[in-house]
C-alpha cells in the first residue's frame, strides 16, 4: 500500500466477524488510518444524500454542481453543531443560508431583469393591417364574415377594428382587400 504519509509499518486491529466474535488482525498503518478517518467522509456523504435533488431527468453536470455544493454546506453544518455545542437539523441550517444567498445575490446583481421582453404570442404575430384596418383579438368568439360566405362553420376573436367584421387570420387580408 503506496503512501507518503505512513510508515510501511503493520499494526494489530480488531475486527468484527460475522457472527459476532471479534478477532485481532494485523494491518498497514496506512489502511488502519483511513478506515479511520473515512467513517466520518461516509457519515458526511449520507447526511449530504438526504437533501440532494437526484432526478433522472437531471443533467449530469447538474448532479455534479449540486454535489459538490452540498459538501461544504454539510462540511460548515457539521462544525457550527460543534461549536455552538448543539445539534441543529440540517434544513434548519440550509434554508437561512439560502436565503441569505439569494438575498445577497440580488443586491449585488448587476443586470435587473426586465419584464416584457417576452416574445409575442402567435396571434399577435400574425395580426395584420391592411390601410386603415387593422386586426385585433377581442373576448369573445364569433363566426368567421368570409368562412360563414363560403358555407363554412368557423369561430373567431379576431375583428377588423375599422369594420368590426370578425375574421379569422386565414381570412383577413383576402377579405379586406376585396371588401376595400
Amino acid at each position: 500500500m503506496p503512501s507518503n504519509c505512513h510508515e510501511a509499518k503493520y499494526t494489530k486491529v480488531n475486527r468484527t466477524m460475522k457472527d459476532g466474535i471479534k478477532e485481532e488482525f494485523e494491518c498497514p498503518v496506512a489502511i488502519k488510518f483511513c478506515n479511520k478517518i473515512i467513517r466520518g467522509v461516509d457519515l458526511a456523504d449520507q447526511i449530504a444524500n438526504v437533501y440532494e435533488s437526484d432526478r433522472k431527468f437531471c443533467k449530469r453536470w447538474k448532479k455534479v454542481f449540486f454535489r459538490l455544493l452540498m459538501s461544504p454546506v454539510v462540511n460548515s453544518w457539521i462544525a457550527c453543531c460543534k461549536l455552538e455545542h448543539r445539534k441543529t437539523p440540517l434544513l434548519d441550517f440550509i434554508v437561512p443560508l439560502e436565503e441569505a444567498l439569494m438575498a445577497s445575490g440580488k443586491l449585488n446583481a448587476q443586470y435587473q431583469r426586465r419584464r416584457g421582453t417576452r416574445r409575442p404570442y402567435k396571434t399577435s404575430r400574425s395580426l395584420l393591417s391592411v390601410g386603415d384596418h387593422l386586426s385585433v383579438t377581442t373576448k369573445t368568439r364569433r363566426w368567421c364574415r368570409k368562412c360563414v360566405q363560403q358555407k363554412k362553420e368557423s369561430r373567431t376573436k379576431i375583428i377588423c377594428t375599422m369594420c368590426n367584421i370578425p375574421l379569422r387570420i386565414d381570412c383577413f387580408k383576402p377579405f379586406i382587400i376585396k371588401f376595400l
